[in-house]
């Protein structure tokens, strides 16, 4: 064929007109970002991830709090923090909830121990929060909280079996403690079901085996199904019972815990059990920060926030 200017002419000015395009785009789509990102934190005080608010769907972090959970469900206009890890950790727990959230609807404390409720005070300090969710018995950190509360004047609500708690689309179910008269203040911890669109979250804070068992026999098998399980007590043996992991029959859980911690968590039994089932295991001790996606039908996994060889080198 012979040589046309004409026709090389025509190929640049489309390759031109696509270059453009692709510009242009992009500009409309970073403006839409922008504007959205404005509007939604000028009608609700939140910096919503643009993931959530654009797409509809909903994420699950599980943050790398080391020895002790800390774990937020986001959607497009709410967001549910479930315990604060340990005092170690407030400071980049903190600044991690006020990228992702900038507010939160609910703070749930599953029990007053240090490595779940650490954190708590920075973030009532830093972040405005609706509501605060705990077991109420006699403990230091209890009142400590009560006090702060107080003087922020946010709500405070007991834990009680039955008891539902919604914000947008994120509802959560107290399902334990059956009651509050143990002697191992573990047994007192909330045990939540969480439900944002069509998917599923089990919460058992440090509930140990014999908690478990009433939840059982207290007759939430139907509840305790879930697709997602943060599994008890960091993976302990003292949980996470083979009858109790049966009824939750999870597709995906995760270990939140500290690489190389002195409990050795997670215990080999466990981690055997978890293995068997065939679901897919994530630990922040290796992993970092986990973030599950949902759109309600799928369950994917966000890109890993802390490579796992930076994690074992630190």
């Amino acid at each position: 064929m012979a040589y046309s200017p004409v026709r090389k002419y025509k190929k640049k000015a489309v390759r031109r007109g696509r270059e453009w395009l692709v510009r242009m785009l992009t500009a409309l789509f970073s403006a839409l970002f922008a504007f959205f990102g404005s509007w939604s934190y000028g009608q609700t005080g939140k910096i919503i991830p643009r993931r959530e608010l654009l797409t509809g769907t909903a994420s699950i972090h599980f943050i790398d709090v080391g020895q002790g959970d800390a774990t937020m469900i986001l959607t497009g206009d709410a967001a549910v923090l479930i315990d604060t890890g340990p005092r170690s950790s407030a400071g980049a727990l903190t600044e991690y909830v006020k990228t992702y959230a900038g507010r939160l609807d609910y703070l749930i404390l599953t029990h007053p121990h240090e490595d779940h409720v650490g954190g708590a005070d920075d973030i009532l300090e830093s972040i405005p929060t609706g509501r605060i969710l705990m077991p109420l018995v006699e403990n230091s950190y209890t009142e400590s909280l009560l006090h702060t509360a107080e003087e922020k004047n946010i709500p405070v609500f007991d834990t009680v079996p039955g008891s539902q708690y919604t914000a947008g689309e994120i509802t959560c179910t107290l399902l334990g403690p059956v009651h509050k008269n143990y002697e191992n203040l573990n047994n007192v911890s909330a045990v939540i079901r969480v439900d944002v669109g069509g998917t599923s979250l089990l919460i058992s804070g440090d509930a140990e085996q014999e908690a478990e068992l009433d939840v059982l026999m207290a007759g939430n098998l139907p509840l305790l199904d879930c697709d997602i399980y943060q599994v008890g007590h960091h993976g302990s043996s003292t949980s996470t019972s083979l009858e109790f992991f049966t009824a939750i029959s999870p597709d995906h859980c995760v270990i939140s815990c500290a690489y190389g911690n002195e409990y050795g968590h997670p215990h080999t039994t466990v981690l055997q059990l978890l293995t068997l089932s065939g679901a897919a295991v994530y630990r922040t001790d290796t992993e970092g920060t986990i973030v599950l996606d949902t759109d309600g039908k799928t369950i994917t996994r966000r890109g890993s926030l802390v490579a796992a060889e930076e994690k074992q080198a630190s």
